[in-house]
């Protein structure tokens, strides 16, 4: 084979080269594209049903999921309001202990933006095994004042030393205190 040859033969393999790699990022990119205009709208349904129907807010779900239990908390007051307490739903999710038995006693610490700290808290579980759910609920007044104010900024809701973690912080804005 001359050295003609082989040179258009080394062309014409680089020119491929670079056609079926510029072919692959083009189809790269459309899947890409139609992979976010999936997502934005998997996250604006999610977004529309998450939406409470009393104020229009996003869901106050928020979920931690260090150590070997996901801890979601819910903080159900913006959703359904309680006359008397603030109410919060906890989900608890592991594949590795019964969390049946969860004592959440001496585990919870409410604090109020202004500073003010609360232990005194009743709970409850319900479920069993690996997943299970509870209710905990903080008075709205201690010492006949209200924990939160029109000056309360945020209200954090702090699980102690649950699934190897020592601090769990869950925290709602103003926007969720109205």
């Amino acid at each position: 084979m001359s050295k003609k040859a082989k040179r258009i033969i080394v062309i014409a393999i680089l020119f491929a080269f670079i056609l079926s790699s510029l072919y692959a990022q083009v189809i790269i990119s459309q899947q890409k594209k139609q992979s976010d205009i999936q997502t934005k709208t998997i996250y604006q349904q999610d977004l529309k049903q998450s939406t409470s129907s009393k104020d229009k807010l996003p869901d106050p779900l928020i979920i931690n999921s260090e150590g070997f239990i996901t801890v979601g908390v819910r903080y159900l007051n913006p959703i359904k309001d309680d006359k008397d307490n603030l109410v919060f739903e906890v989900f608890f999710d592991n594949h590795q202990v019964d969390l049946s038995t969860l004592n959440l006693s001496g585990k919870i610490l409410f604090t109020t933006s202004e500073g003010i700290k609360v232990k005194k808290a009743t709970w409850r579980i319900e479920g069993s095994g690996h997943h299970v759910m509870a209710y905990i609920k903080i008075p709205k007044k201690i010492n006949g004042k209200n924990l939160i104010t029109p000056k309360t900024k945020y209200i954090q809701l702090e699980l102690q030393n649950i699934g190897g973690v020592k601090s769990r912080i869950y925290r709602w804005n103003k926007k969720f205190l109205n």
